[in-house]
């Protein structure tokens, strides 16, 4: 009778946690602006936005429970990031911690900007692997070959299942 008890609690609870996850889907990302960033010598000119290369490889790499991060918060993930130099962006995580995986996408207003916030995703980073060392030892593999970029006034920094195969669609996207 215990054991039966014992499983309908466990059910419930998995039931509840997969209810609270559900229609997390990707929502549109806080923009600044609908123009393109303006471009300056070096830096790169697109008319993508940070949620349509976001939603690019998610549809490809598709990250469990992904719950997209509004801009209030992304001072909780990463210390230091000067928020309003961002333009557009898009941060995309698993909800439920589980998994590492994370797609940050951003559009800053400068390239001096953008290069400032690469520190900032490398220190995220490495605060990743060192809490997923312990937690999930089998998916540190993602931290381990993640991609952080910078392209004129876009970085990027992924954490997936497939870090290459995301890297590429991403610079597919900004070229």
């Amino acid at each position: 009778m215990k054991k039966k008890i014992l499983c309908a609690l466990l059910t419930a609870a998995v039931i509840c946690s997969c209810a609270g996850c559900g229609g997390n889907t990707p929502a549109a990302t806080t923009k600044a602006a609908e123009a393109p960033a303006a471009t300056a010598a070096g830096e790169t000119k697109s008319d993508a936005d940070a949620s349509s290369i976001a939603k690019a490889v998610l549809d490809e790499i598709p990250i469990a429970s992904a719950f997209e991060k509004k801009k209030d918060t992304l001072g909780d993930y990463f210390d230091d990031l000067n928020v309003d130099a961002i333009e557009d962006f898009n941060y995309t995580i698993c909800a439920s911690g589980a998994y590492p995986d994370e797609i940050a996408v951003f559009r800053f207003s400068s390239e001096s900007d953008a290069e400032a916030a690469v520190p900032v995703m490398e220190a995220r980073l490495e605060y990743q692997t060192k809490m997923y060392k312990d937690y999930t030892p089998d998916e540190v593999y993602k931290l381990e070959d993640a991609v952080i970029k910078q392209s004129g006034v876009w970085v990027w920094y992924l954490v997936t299942s497939n870090n290459t195969r995301a890297d590429e669609i991403v610079r597919g996207q900004i070229r």
